[in-house]
């Protein structure tokens, strides 16, 4: 049957639901409620007043910002590594109510999850791309480890199915940074993604995360001595959509003047 993912917001208690299997929403643009929630904005959101449908839960772009996060998997049964699942108070009711379909216990994880709150949408506010300028180019950052990874670091894919440096759309590029979060913050006990990709205990999960413009982080990150993984990042990417067959041909070098 395969296991559902999830995003958490540890510090926020915030969900975004369950998002499906990983192979489903992998390659789409489910990741970019995640993307726009880390990022914080180039200039403040221009935001209506009130939400156009008062039945929805809306987050703001930019909220989760800082954060620890981590997708969850619904087989997970521990806790990423500096997370003290013990100090997460969850809801309490009676086993019972948090059976699975063969009687056993929920996991602690889902339970923390049946605790949060679920956003319904990410709201970017009206002129967002000026909020989010594609023309630009951005840092996805963990704060946790001091790493980063440039959105123009991450070639994307042409007409022709191959990987290119010299296409890049920010924050709005395949493979691109959403990619890249997938990767590295997946949590589960079992390793089922219907698709060829496997690693379900991303070294990131938990971490503290933010997306920033790198015009505004640049003389941060070399004064704190952050490490850019970028290549790195664009190598795995680039051998999960050779497996998928979602790219041909092979990973172009990166241009001197991004470096």
């Amino acid at each position: 049957m395969g296991q559902y993912w999830v995003f958490v917001n540890i510090d926020k208690r915030q969900t975004s639901g369950f998002l499906g299997k990983l192979g489903e929403f992998f390659s789409t643009t489910t990741s970019h409620s995640l993307m726009y929630l880390l990022a914080i904005p180039a200039v403040p959101l221009r935001l209506e007043s009130t939400s156009a449908n008062p039945s929805t839960t809306r987050e703001f772009a930019g909220a989760w910002a800082g954060d620890r996060i981590v997708c969850f998997g619904d087989y997970a049964r521990s806790w990423p590594d500096g997370i003290d699942g013990d100090s997460l108070q969850t809801v309490t009711t009676s086993d019972e109510d948090y059976e699975d379909s063969e009687g056993e216990s929920e996991s602690p994880q889902l339970l923390f999850m049946a605790s949060c709150r679920e956003y319904t949408y990410v709201d970017r506010g009206y002129k967002w791309e000026l909020s989010y300028p594609h023309d630009h180019n951005w840092a996805l950052r963990n704060i946790t480890r001091k790493l980063y990874v440039r959105s123009d670091g991450i070639p994307t894919i042409d007409d022709k199915k191959n990987l290119t440096y010299y296409i890049q759309y920010g924050l709005r590029g395949f493979p691109g940074l959403g990619q890249v979060l997938l990767t590295n913050i997946l949590w589960s006990d079992d390793d089922s993604t219907s698709m060829p990709f496997s690693d379900v205990q991303g070294s990131w999960a938990g971490d503290r995360l933010d997306i920033r413009l790198m015009d505004d982080v640049a003389e941060e990150l070399q004064e704190e001595g952050w490490k850019d993984i970028s290549r790195q990042e664009a190598i795995k990417l680039y051998n999960i959509l050779l497996q998928e067959s979602e790219v041909e041909g092979d990973l172009p070098d990166e241009p001197a003047e991004s470096l």
